[in-house]
């Protein structure tokens, strides 16, 4: 029977179809041989329906179990404030203002990853970091609102107040107030939820003559920091200067990075949590990365997954099968991400909103046959050819895992399978770990810019603006391997810490102070003085001739000649410092 008569069945069979295949499904992730392991997801955004009710929650669950799918990810955050549908926190959040088009009260992640997991599909947490809002200042949002120095601008509004980029208010990726802003959010979201991973988006610039401050006597943006840390105190163009185009990628790298480190560090009931970004690939693929207009856009994702701060990449690979050199493009694209992919793993993004039905499955086959790990389907709200302005359509999951009825390739046809795992994050099959931490000058108290460190042998990392370093990709055994850090720091001794242990698997966090604070005879609690406060805690510690201190303790700031007790040998001198 053509499909077009077919189709017209459908409606009445579609919820007896659903209910059985969401016991098969249930059934098949019990026996995880039955197939290989596949990441079949599907992104759903927050500007069409999906999440926003329990209707619709249950809907999209019914239709990914429909489709064979095994991963939903959410788009919990597109913009930092609440002025339009798709705007806000699409969970409770102590830091972004709620979403207003909620329905029902609820929380929109918990009620979905309570369905999902019900049915064996896993939620990422979809985000999208440096985009704030297209009005200033942003509704709900008190915090950023209070904080316009944390946004950048193009270099035509430098110093000028907020302004946007592309049509929209974007915090600046070489701030560390703005990045510490957003690695909170993504700390709550683990914390907090029983997510299986993050999904971050819009991890580029939108233009190149983006990345200057809104306020241009700002100490701790990105133009700041390229400043203090060349010594080059002039602003650069928004081309032509090397070293200013990789700061403005190495803003974007400290946020993957940090990522990377964090979310494997909370304590979650779902972990390993997957960390994922889509990745941008226009046009036709170079041969060259840095031909790559992701690259141009200070996105070098090639070096997040080569270093293994990505446990997958998505490359968003929208391009029309029925326009040949769009269709050469796809493939493409698909083996030259698999190629950039290393020892991680590589779901390709599939624009169904661009294709036919039968074009897509197209797409997805070959994907997945040139050895792609998975494919993510954009988007749940609309394909192509049956395209219902923002309606999921039904006819997509019948299709997507019956396609052979339709003469077209199979992809998900098979059982659902569980995601792949992730070797490197099994202590059991692991021969890596991470090593962080954060580099403190003890004099100042405060975190260390462009500190260099040294894990082993392997090469020297740089802190972010917040003073953290991660070093990934550190031979490891389960047992552990004890590691040297070094770290070095400007007008600082060279700091070197002995034993740190990096674990197959897992990571290992060591903070390490720099110049060490050198403090004033007398200066018990260490603020600077010698004063009243002093001499109240020498006087608690005065405990006389052979009561010993243990090493580090308080009280051996008041033992001036240096025998581990404080007794009346040691008042004289702090009488005379007082």
């Amino acid at each position: 029977m053509p499909y077009p008569l077919w189709s017209a069945f459908r409606p009445a069979l579609s919820t007896c179809r659903i209910a059985v295949l969401a016991l098969l499904s249930a059934t098949a992730m019990l026996t995880p041989s039955a197939t290989a392991q596949q990441f079949r997801a599907v992104w759903a955004d927050s500007f069409s329906v999906g999440f926003k009710s329990t209707s619709e929650i249950n809907a999209l669950v019914s239709r990914m179990v429909a489709g064979r799918y095994n991963v939903i990810i959410a788009e919990v955050l597109a913009y930092h404030d609440t002025t339009g549908g798709g705007h806000g926190a699409y969970w409770n959040s102590s830091i972004v203002p709620k979403a207003l088009d909620i329905s029902g009260g609820i929380d929109p992640l918990a009620t979905l990853i309570s369905v999902a997991h019900a049915n064996n599909i896993e939620v990422h947490a979809w985000i999208v970091p440096w985009r704030v809002s297209n009005s200033w200042p942003p509704s709900g949002n008190a915090l950023l609102a209070a904080n316009p120095q944390w946004l950048m601008v193009p270099l035509a509004s430098l110093g000028s107040g907020p302004a946007t980029i592309g049509g929209h208010y974007t915090l600046d990726p070489g701030s560390p107030d703005a990045q510490e802003y957003l690695i909170s959010i993504i700390r709550e979201l683990v914390t907090n939820y029983a997510i299986d991973g993050v999904n971050l988006d819009y991890i580029r610039y939108i233009q190149t003559d983006a990345g200057y401050p809104s306020n241009s006597s700002y100490a701790r943006s990105g133009l700041k920091r390229w400043q203090t840390i060349t010594g080059n105190m002039t602003v650069p163009p928004v081309s032509g200067n090397a070293s200013w185009n990789d700061f403005r990628r190495r803003g974007i790298d400290e946020f993957v990075r940090r990522a990377r480190a964090e979310i494997p560090s909370i304590a979650n009931p779902r972990q390993p949590l997957r960390l994922t970004a889509d990745l941008i690939c226009f046009g036709n693929a170079p041969a060259n990365f840095t031909s790559s207009d992701a690259y141009n856009l200070f996105s070098n994702w090639q070096m997040w997954m080569q270093r293994g701060w990505l446990d997958a990449g998505i490359p968003m690979n929208y391009k029309r099968e029925h326009v040949s050199n769009e269709a050469t493009w796809y493939r493409n694209w698909v083996n030259a991400a698999i190629n950039w992919r290393y020892d991680r793993h590589m779901f390709t993004g599939q624009g169904a909103y661009l294709n036919t039905k039968q074009n897509s499955v197209t797409q997805i086959a070959y994907a997945l046959n040139a050895g792609a790990n998975g494919a993510v389907t954009f988007a749940y709200d609309a394909t192509a050819d049956e395209n219902t302005n923002g309606t999921p359509e039904a006819d997509w999951n019948w299709y997507v895992d019956s396609p052979s009825f339709f003469s077209a390739p199979d992809v998900f046809s098979a059982p659902v399978p569980p995601t792949p795992p992730m070797p490197w994050r099994n202590p059991a099959t692991a021969t890596e770990g991470t090593v962080w931490g954060r580099i403190v000058n003890g004099t100042t108290g405060q975190p260390v810019d462009n500190a260099s460190v040294q894990v082993g042998g392997l090469t020297a990392v740089n802190t972010d603006g917040n003073g953290f370093y991660v070093v990934t990709l550190v031979p490891a055994t389960a047992g552990g391997t004890a590691y040297n850090v070094v770290a070095n720091a400007a007008g600082c001794t060279q700091v070197t810490v002995s034993n740190v242990i990096a674990v197959a698997g897992g990571i290992t966090r060591r903070d390490v102070t720099v110049c060490p604070l050198v403090p004033i005879a007398g200066d018990m609690n260490l603020d600077g003085d010698v004063n009243s406060a002093d001499l109240n805690l020498y006087y608690f510690c005065l405990r006389g001739p052979n009561i010993t201190f243990a090493p580090g303790n308080i009280c051996l700031r008041g033992d001036f000649n240096t025998d581990n007790d404080v007794d009346m040998a040691d008042t004289a001198e702090f009488q005379l410092a007082y």
